[in-house]
């Protein structure tokens, strides 16, 4: 499992400088540094939900509502998390609203497709 983690993050990475290349090649560096920020934002909701996932597994004894509660908390704590590190690009920093937001749903797709392969992949290997 840890291994399909370090994968993911992985691919976010590469995903991540290539894209920042490509948006630098095309647009410039204000453009690619709003893309790079999104891209983290992104990869900082993934680390976050890998770090509770590791959590939940040690506690082997929870209940199924205690899991369920865990659950909710992590979505929540997720959106709150995104919502403020976007809403500092935007204002505080302010980086390029376009290339931001592109380089945050790149990233959340990485994640979404990435989840999908490994979860087809497992159901495969059995």
């Amino acid at each position: 499992m840890r291994s399909d983690f370090a994968r993911l993050l992985g691919l976010k990475g590469v995903v991540l400088v290539f894209g920042t290349t490509v948006i630098y090649l095309i647009d410039g560096y204000s453009a690619a540094k709003s893309f790079a920020y999104g891209s983290l934002v992104a990869m900082i909701g993934a680390l976050l939900l890998i770090w509770r996932h590791w959590q939940v597994v040690r506690r082997v004894n929870d209940s199924a509502e205690t899991v369920l509660r865990q659950a909710y908390k992590v979505a929540i704590e997720r959106y709150l998390l995104s919502a403020v590190l976007l809403a500092l690009g935007f204002k505080i920093l302010e980086l390029m609203p376009l290339w931001l937001m592109a380089g945050f749903v790149v990233g959340q797709a990485i994640w979404l497709f990435a989840s999908v392969w490994m979860r087809l992949r497992t159901q495969n290997d059995n």
